[in-house]
């Protein structure tokens, strides 16, 4: 947390005791704490130089558990707006090419998600789950092989946004709809239409994040 929050910034050495004291554990905990941490790419370690925080750069942001991280720490505007230009990239072209190949069990599978949206009411646990399912199984109704196995890494970006959007807005009937009108888009094989609905989806999410991010006191 203190390197995504920024507390440890890029260059400093992390405490020649490993944050014994501060953790409560013991030296070889921190050692292969730190061995995960510089597998993705936050920090590295050499002889007589210790342990750095590497640059945002190098980290691998794309990481399940540095997204789940950058969540918990508190992400910042610039890497929500980030994540939703790459899903603005990927998904209303997902959403044309599902239009054309998906199967009858994958649109069966897309509207049941919608239908489990719809249920969850007001409830953001009960909502989130088939939400995040919903825009898996949107990748994998590509026929592409390459994007349904993006379908982890895309997931992970969408919790850290949904994350922060979802607080911001009660309205999960509303998001409810506007997933049917892309799987209705898909079903009809109307790829411009499914598009459409995508792209308006993405807008009232940008609208909900920047009302949370409006609220959220400053870093």
């Amino acid at each position: 947390m203190q390197i995504l929050n920024g507390e440890l910034k890029p260059g400093e050495t992390l405490p020649d005791n490993g944050f014994l004291d501060e953790l409560e554990v013991s030296r070889t905990v921190v050692r292969e704490a730190v061995k995960v941490l510089a597998a993705k790419g936050l920090v590295e370690s050499r002889p007589k130089v210790g342990t750095r925080v590497r640059p945002r750069r190098d980290w691998n942001l794309l990481d399940p558990d540095v997204l789940a991280w950058q969540v918990e720490a508190g992400a910042d505007a610039s890497f929500l707006d980030q994540a939703l230009e790459l899903r603005r990239m990927i998904e209303p072209a997902a959403a044309r090419l599902a239009a054309d190949r998906a199967d009858e069990s994958q649109i069966a599978a897309l509207y049941a998600a919608y239908e489990e949206m719809l249920a969850a009411g007001d409830d953001l646990d009960a909502f989130m789950a088939p939400d995040l399912r919903f825009h898996s199984l949107l990748l994998e109704a590509c026929g592409n092989e390459l994007l349904e196995h993006m379908s982890e890494i895309f997931t992970a970006v969408l919790h850290t946004v949904f994350a922060y959007s979802s607080s911001s807005s009660r309205s999960y009937p509303r998001a409810a709809r506007r997933h049917r009108a892309i799987v209705k888009a898909i079903e009809a094989r109307d790829p411009d239409a499914a598009e459409q609905a995508v792209l308006r989806l993405i807008d009232d999410t940008r609208s909900n994040l920047a009302s949370a991010l409006r609220r959220r006191p400053r870093r």
